[in-house]
């Protein structure tokens, strides 16, 4: 998108003042200044427009508003100016949501680490000073800096930034750590392998930025309809010259003719569509990303917190010993769970709280990181540890309860799809286009979840590899979407051209990466989306080529001599202000 002057905003304002000061005290001055900020605009936009690899819309009002100055026609040029500055006000207010950035992804990366000194105190050091070699000490709850080797005896790690998978995983003692994940446990220390530039976290920063750099321009409904409209109206104006010699008759063409369906209508609603979006919760960032989505053919899923609640789910409590039920297992679980830190304790007590079953009291409870917790509840020793490998299900993680010693019940754990997302990956699949499932989740994890649909399921993707499955599909020549949620995620979204990401966890990395954000989880928000897009550039594509085919007739009338430039561009207008309407109809919602 062209980096447009704050200035934008104004100039209709500015030109108007002109003109109304022109019309009551007859200043030709004033018309001429119009004419020549619409002129300067003009110029400053093809500019930078050509910069980007694009060539300037508006050659038809660059030759009005001259031709007005050669012809002393002061008011219909300045009429073609105040049009022109509108449109541009009106495309630079929708854009100023602003479009994806990498502020977001820089911010989140600790600017220190805390080093440990060769006489075991810490000093608090610029990541970029850190050298390989060097111990770190990475609290809990932060975010790892640096990719390294784990000293500690055991680290629970959240991966979801890395792989998008919500179940914590235990490491010990010489895991590779990365970069980006998460400490979920205690303090643990590492022993730095790299540099800041080429840590984990780093590749992904990296990643989105070449997508956006590499991103080919979309080809956008004004720009179509375009050329064949320009060279109709230098048809119809030569025309007019060869019969009758006369500049101003073609100043009256080239009136009637200044594109305002393309430099207004098609604008006004797509900021329509994104205004009503926004009433749904949908927020699109730019008119041109709202356009785009309704040539869309494939769309990539991230699994975990886009089609899953992100999280892990006690999903079933199986029971070995048969003097309890499942509500007592849950209420000695969720006695022992209240005391510990692990992620899998919050899933306890959630499911505790959601089935209105009180936790018993607990007392002497030690917790043993990556080993397990017990305690006494009720005169019984109670603990909560891995379970064996038979008592696991296929996806998920299984924690085994024990009372004095035996078995009492296994609590299976996974992380569970949102409401309707089979629905909506079956009414996509319906509707014609391509689904594949792109998840940095182990390959049983994501079969078990998505059991019973034909999808094309991609699992253990790295971010990398997620950013290569797009870029191959639009190298096919495929118009590809990518709906995510993580940090893991942020290249593919950039990639794509159109990245869609559920904000419900408030990534910011992936928000700022995408063109769209959904506010919530409501997966069915996506179907909703795509239809508005295509209703947005349905009403769009019959406000622009009703303007033209109405300006076509206008213009063959002046090219006649029926209609001076003044009339032409007060018929001008009213073509506008039909098509203006017209496109107006995008803000509302369609009766049903």
């Amino acid at each position: 998108m062209r980096s447009l002057p704050p200035t934008t905003l104004l100039l209709p304002g500015i030109i108007t003042l002109l003109l109304t000061g022109a019309l009551l005290g007859k200043f030709s001055a004033l018309y001429l200044l119009a004419i020549s900020i619409g002129i300067v605009q003009l110029l400053y936009v093809a500019v930078q427009e050509l910069r980007s690899g694009n060539t300037s819309l508006d050659y038809i009002a660059f030759l009005a508003m001259v031709l007005a100055l050669v012809t002393q026609e002061y008011l219909a040029g300045t009429v073609i100016a105040l049009m022109y500055a509108s449109g541009e006000a009106l495309e630079t207010y929708a854009g100023r949501r602003a479009e994806a950035s990498l502020s977001a992804l820089l911010a989140r990366i600790p600017k220190t680490a805390l080093v440990k000194q060769s006489d075991a105190s810490t000093r608090e050091v610029p990541l970029a000073d850190v050298q390989p070699g060097s111990t770190i000490i990475v609290r809990g709850g932060e975010l790892v800096p640096l990719d390294g080797l784990l000293v500690t005896p055991l680290a629970v790690l959240n991966l979801a930034n890395l792989t998008g998978e919500p179940l914590p995983e235990t490491v010990n003692e010489g895991a590779v750590i990365k970069s980006g994940s998460v400490n979920a446990g205690e303090a643990f220390e590492i022993v730095v392998s790299g540099t800041l530039a080429t840590s984990t976290y780093a590749k992904i920063i990296d990643l989105v930025k070449n997508a956006h750099r590499d991103q080919a321009p979309f080809v956008r409904l004004s720009a179509k309809a375009n050329l064949p409209f320009t060279l109709l109206t230098f048809l119809i104006s030569g025309g007019a010259y060869l019969l009758s010699g006369d500049l101003t008759r073609v100043l009256a063409v080239l009136v009637i003719a200044t594109p305002c369906p393309l430099i207004i209508a098609a604008p006004v609603a797509f900021i329509g569509g994104l205004s009503r979006a926004a009433g749904r919760n949908i927020i699109v960032k730019t008119p041109a990303a709202l356009e785009s989505i309704a040539s869309i053919t494939t769309i990539f899923f991230d699994k975990t917190g886009t089609l899953t609640l992100g999280e892990p789910q006690l999903t079933e409590v199986t029971l070995l010993d048969t003097h309890l039920n499942e509500a007592q297992v849950l209420s000695l679980a969720a006695a022992l769970e209240f005391h510990s830190i692990h992620p899998l304790a919050r899933a306890v007590i959630s499911a505790a709280k959601k089935h209105q079953f009180t936790p018993a009291p607990a007392q002497e409870v030690v917790e043993v990181l990556g080993k397990g917790i017990s305690g006494n509840v009720h005169s019984h020793t109670i603990s909560i540890e891995q379970a064996p490998e038979q008592h696991h299900k296929k996806g998920g993680i299984s924690l085994l309860l024990k009372e004095d010693g035996s078995d009492a019940a296994v609590l299976h754990f996974s992380d569970v799809l949102k409401e309707n997302a089979k629905k909506l990956l079956l009414d996509l699949t319906r509707a014609g286009y391509t689904v594949a499932i792109l998840t940095g989740d182990r390959k049983e994890h994501a079969e078990a979840i998505f059991e019973g649909l034909a999808l094309t399921l991609c699992a253990d993707c790295t971010p990398e590899e997620k950013y290569r499955l797009v870029s191959e599909a639009k190298q096919r020549g495929e118009r590809v979407a990518m709906i995510g949620d993580g940090l893991n995620d942020a290249p593919a979204l950039a990639k794509a051209d159109i990245g869609i990401v559920f904000s419900g966890t408030e990534n910011s990395a992936s928000i700022e990466a995408a063109g769209v954000a959904i506010l919530g989880h409501d997966v069915m928000l996506i179907p909703e989306l795509f239809n508005l897009s295509k209703r947005s550039v349905r009403i769009a594509n019959q406000s622009v080529y009703a303007g033209i085919g109405l300006s076509a007739l206008g213009m063959l009338v002046a090219a006649f001599g029926f209609i001076v430039p003044v009339e032409g561009a007060i018929l001008q207008e009213g073509i506008d202000v039909a098509v203006i309407l017209n496109a107006l109809r995008a803000a509302f919602t369609p009766r049903t």
